[in-house]
C-alpha cells in the first residue's frame, strides 16, 4: 500500500513541475522557409531583395513618417493569411501597435520603432516590410460630353438599380443633388445606401451607424459626378442620376490618408459588397510626387486594387496629375483596375494628365475622360455647384458610364466593363490636337492604345449599347412596364403571398427576371403565356435569393425584368430592362407555407387529425375491453353473479336458459 501512494505521490508532483520545467526550456525560433513562387521574390518593391521595401529605407528618417517615439508606420507581408497568433508574436517581439488586419493581401499595418525594422523582417512568415505611404486626392470634375445625354435619350437607362462605392474623402448626404434618388422630400428613397469612415469612425462598420459627410469636398463633388441628380435645377446632373451610392471616407479633412486607412476602407468595400449591391468603385486618390517615385504592381495598395477586381467590383482609379511619362503611380498602376486619364472639354489631352508607362512598362491609362472645368457638388452648401479640374473628376465621371452598362446588363463582370469601355473608346494619337508631343505609337499601323489616352476617349452609348446586346439584340419598340405601385419609399412592399404585376408588348415570347446581386443569374417567369400581362410572384423571388450566398432575403433588392421575341431578322430582340425596387417582408412565412404545401397539410389539419387518431384509438380500445369482458362472464355490466337489483346470484345454466326462453318469446 504504501508503495503505491509512494508512486502516486510521485506522479502528482511530475505533473506539477512539467509545466514549469517546459517553461524553462529555450525555444528555437526557425527562420522561416518561404516559397520561392511568391509575389515577394522577384519585386521593385524592394530592390535589393534584403525583405525590407525600398521606400522604408529611403523614408526611415523623414519626419514625414517618422514619429517623435521613433516608430514609422508599416505594412507588414506575411506568407499567410495572419490572425492573433501573427499580431501577438509582432506585439512581443518588436513593440507592434496595432491598427489594420490586411486579410485579403495577407499583411497587417501598424508602427514599429525603426531600430526594429532588421528584426521584424526576419520574424516567422514575415516576407516583405512596406511604409505605410501617403495618397491624396488627385483634383477634377466630369461632365457629360462622351455622349451620356445620347444613352438617357436612346435607352433610358439612368443607373437605377446599381451601386457605386465613393472611396475618397465622403460624401455630403444632405446636397439636393445627393440626398435621395426622386428629389421628394416626402419620400424615404436616399441616394446614398452605406457609409463607413475608417478616419474617425472606424469601429462602426455595419454602414448605417454614420450619416454620410465629407469635411474636405472632393468625395461629395466626385459622388455628384457620378450619380448626382443635379437637383434643385437639373444643370449639373452626373452621369448615373438614378444609381446609388455608399461613401467609404478614407481621406482626413486635409484630403490625405495612410495606405493602410484607405485599404481598410478598400477591405470593407469588397466585405460588404453583398449587402449594398457594390458593382463598381471610384478611387480618385494616389500618391504624392517623389513619395511615390516607385510605384510596383507589388505594392500592398496595388495588390489591394486587383483583389477588389477580382471580388467582383470594377475598380476606377486616377491617373493621376504630374503631367508627364512614366508618372502612374499607386494604384492607378496596378494591372486589374481601370486607370483613367483627363481630357479638356475639347476632347484633348489635359496638360496636367499623367502619362505611363507602369513600373512594368504596361501601358496606362486605360481610357480618357473629360476632367477639366466641371462641375458638380459643392459640400455643405445644401444646394450649390463649384467647378474642379483633374484627373480625380474623369474618374468618377467614367465609373457613372460603368453603372449604366450594368443597369443594362447585370451579367457584366469587372473585366467586360473595362474590355468593353476600351474596346468602343475612341482611339486617340498621342499627337492628337497637337495637345501632346509624338510618340512612337503614333507610327504603328491600327494601334490600339498610348501611354497618353490609352484606349482612347470614352463613348457612353456605344459602350451601353455593347453591353446591353451581349445576349440579345437591343429593341427599345417594345417594352415591359410596372403595373404594381410603389410605396413611400418608392419600392414595392412584398409578403410571401405578394406578386409584381406587369405588362407586355404583344408578342413578347418570354418575361426573364434576375436580381441585381453579383451571384444571380437570369430566370424564367413561368406564369407568363404570351399574352400582354403577367405577374412575379414574392416565393419565386424568395426562393431564387435564398439561394444567393451572402445575401439577406428580409428587406430590399433590386430587380430587373426583360421581355424577349422573335425579330425579323430571324434572331431574338430585348425590351430595355426594367428596374424595380422592392422590399422583401415576413420572408420567414415563405417557409412555413412552402413545408404545408409540400405535405398537402397544414399544421392545424395534422394536430387535429392526431387528436382525432387518439380518440379513435381509445375507442377501439374499450370496445375490445368490452369483448374481452364478455368471454370473462360480463355483458352490458351485468354481472352474471350478482344482479343488478340485489336477487341472488345466477348461474351459467340458468342464464342460458333464461335467455333461450326470452329468445323464443320475441321470435
Amino acid at each position: 500500500m504504501s508503495k503505491v501512494q509512494s508512486t502516486l505521490s510521485v506522479l502528482c508532483l511530475s505533473l506539477l513541475l512539467l509545466p514549469a520545467l517546459a517553461m524553462a526550456v529555450p525555444v528555437e525560433v526557425q527562420s522561416a522557409q518561404h516559397s520561392e513562387e511568391g509575389w515577394w521574390v522577384e519585386t521593385t518593391v524592394d530592390r535589393d531583395g534584403n525583405g525590407i521595401g525600398d521606400m522604408v529605407e529611403f523614408h526611415k528618417d523623414n519626419p514625414i513618417f517618422l514619429s517623435e517615439d521613433g516608430t514609422l508606420p508599416l505594412i507588414v507581408d506575411f506568407d499567410h493569411t495572419p490572425g492573433e497568433t501573427e499580431i501577438a508574436l509582432l506585439e512581443r517581439e518588436v513593440g507592434f501597435v496595432h491598427e489594420w488586419t490586411l486579410r485579403h493581401i495577407d499583411a497587417l499595418a501598424g508602427r514599429i520603432h525603426v531600430d526594429q525594422i532588421l528584426e521584424t523582417s526576419s520574424l516567422p512568415g514575415v516576407v516583405m516590410i512596406e511604409l505605410d505611404g501617403i495618397l491624396s486626392i488627385q483634383n477634377g470634375d466630369a461632365a457629360v460630353l462622351h455622349g451620356v445625354d445620347t444613352v438617357w435619350a436612346d435607352t433610358g437607362y439612368d443607373g437605377a438599380g446599381t451601386t457605386v462605392a465613393i472611396i475618397d474623402t465622403g460624401i455630403d448626404g444632405a446636397h439636393a443633388s445627393l440626398d435621395d434618388l426622386d428629389d421628394d422630400n416626402s419620400t424615404t428613397d436616399p441616394k446614398v445606401i452605406g457609409f463607413y469612415d475608417p478616419v474617425n469612425n472606424p469601429s462602426l462598420t455595419n454602414g448605417t451607424e454614420v450619416f454620410p459627410y465629407d469635411d474636405q469636398g472632393h468625395g461629395s463633388h466626385c459622388a455628384g459626378t457620378t450619380a448626382g441628380t443635379g437637383a434643385p435645377n437639373y444643370e449639373h446632373i452626373g452621369m448615373a442620376p438614378q444609381a446609388n451610392l455608399v461613401g467609404v471616407k478614407v481621406l482626413d479633412a486635409g484630403g490625405s490618408g495612410s495606405f493602410a486607412t484607405v485599404m481598410a476602407g478598400m477591405q470593407w468595400t469588397v466585405d460588404n459588397r453583398y449587402q449594398f449591391n457594390i458593382r463598381a468603385a471610384s478611387m480618385s486618390l494616389g500618391g504624392p510626387g517623389a513619395i511615390e517615385w516607385t510605384s510596383s504592381e507589388e505594392d500592398s495598395v496595388n495588390r489591394y486594387g486587383n483583389e477588389m477586381v477580382r471580388a467582383g467590383i470594377a475598380l476606377f482609379i486616377a491617373a493621376g496629375n504630374n503631367g508627364v511619362a512614366g508618372q502612374i503611380g499607386t494604384p492607378g498602376s496596378a494591372e486589374d483596375v481601370i486607370t483613367v486619364g483627363a481630357l479638356d472639354k475639347n476632347s484633348a489631352i489635359a496638360v496636367y494628365s499623367s502619362q505611363g508607362p507602369t513600373e512594368e512598362g504596361r501601358i496606362k491609362p486605360n481610357i480618357a475622360y473629360v476632367g477639366s472645368s466641371v462641375m458638380s457638388v459643392a459640400f455643405n452648401t445644401g444646394d450649390q455647384y463649384t467647378d474642379m479640374s483633374g484627373t480625380s473628376m474623369a474618374t468618377p465621371g467614367a465609373a457613372g458610364v460603368a453603372a449604366l452598362m450594368l443597369q443594362a446588363n447585370p451579367d457584366l463582370s469587372p473585366f467586360d466593363v473595362r474590355n468593353i469601355m476600351q474596346e468602343t473608346s475612341t482611339y486617340r494619337m498621342c499627337n492628337y490636337m497637337f495637345a501632346n508631343e509624338p510618340c512612337l505609337e503614333d507610327a504603328i499601323p491600327k494601334n490600339r492604345q498610348n501611354n497618353v489616352y490609352g484606349h482612347g476617349e470614352v463613348r457612353a452609348l456605344d459602350a451601353v449599347m455593347e453591353a446591353a446586346q451581349e445576349d440579345y439584340e437591343f429593341d427599345n419598340s417594345i417594352q415591359v412596364t410596372i403595373d404594381t405601385p410603389s410605396g413611400m419609399d418608392n419600392r414595392i412592399h412584398m409578403f410571401p403571398e405578394g406578386e409584381v404585376a406587369f405588362l407586355a408588348t404583344e408578342g413578347i415570347e418570354t418575361i426573364q427576371w434576375r436580381s441585381n446581386h453579383l451571384r444571380d443569374d437570369w430566370s424564367i417567369v413561368h406564369t407568363f403565356d404570351h399574352g400582354t400581362e403577367g405577374t412575379l410572384t414574392a416565393i419565386d423571388i424568395i426562393h431564387q435569393l435564398e439561394h444567393l450566398p451572402g445575401t439577406t432575403l428580409e428587406g430590399n433588392h433590386t430587380i430587373s425584368l426583360r421581355g424577349i421575341m422573335a425579330n425579323d431578322s430571324g434572331g431574338h430582340a430585348s425590351t430595355p430592362l426594367v428596374t424595380i425596387d422592392i422590399m422583401l417582408m415576413d420572408t420567414a412565412k415563405a417557409f412555413v407555407t412552402q413545408d404545408e404545401t409540400s405535405t398537402g397539410l397544414s399544421t392545424t389539419t395534422l394536430a387535429f387529425g392526431l387528436l382525432g387518431f387518439i380518440g379513435l384509438f381509445l375507442v377501439v380500445l374499450l370496445v375490445t375491453g368490452a369483448i374481452s369482458d364478455k368471454e370473462e362472464g360480463t355483458l352490458a355490466g351485468i354481472d352474471f353473479k350478482t344482479l343488478q337489483d340485489g336477487s341472488e346470484p345466477l348461474d351459467q345454466s340458468s342464464h342460458d336458459a333464461t335467455i333461450a326462453e326470452t329468445g323464443a318469446s320475441k321470435n
